[in-house]
């Protein structure tokens, strides 16, 4: 079986680079290898969507370490889900999700 690579497009790249402007202090990553000039991110280093899914949440207030790209430009349910910057946390921001307590 042969893996074929996708890589993003010309236009979408120069939206991204142009976007990352707005974060200057902040390192930007690339979700997926091999698919942009921005490096993978880190293990630790995930949007809180991804937290969530590993049962951890991100508290209020707390300030993104990273951007990480999201989206790949697919649709979910008719509505377009554009390839963008999402803020990212560090491992070490994230608390986790309080078990729900059973009704007796």
């Amino acid at each position: 079986m042969m893996e074929v690579f996708m890589t993003r497009s010309a236009a979408i790249i120069e939206r991204l680079t142009t976007e990352e402007a707005e974060h200057p202090g902040l390192p930007h990553y690339d979700c997926k290898p091999d698919v942009s000039c921005w490096p993978l991110q880190p293990d630790d280093v995930k949007t809180a969507g991804y937290w969530k899914k590993e049962g951890r949440r991100v508290p209020k207030g707390a300030d993104p370490v990273a951007f990480v790209i999201s989206g790949q430009g697919s649709s979910f349910h008719g509505i377009k889900l554009l390839t963008r910057w999402m803020p990212a946390y560090h491992h070490n921001q994230t608390l986790p999700v309080k078990a729900k307590a059973k009704a007796e």
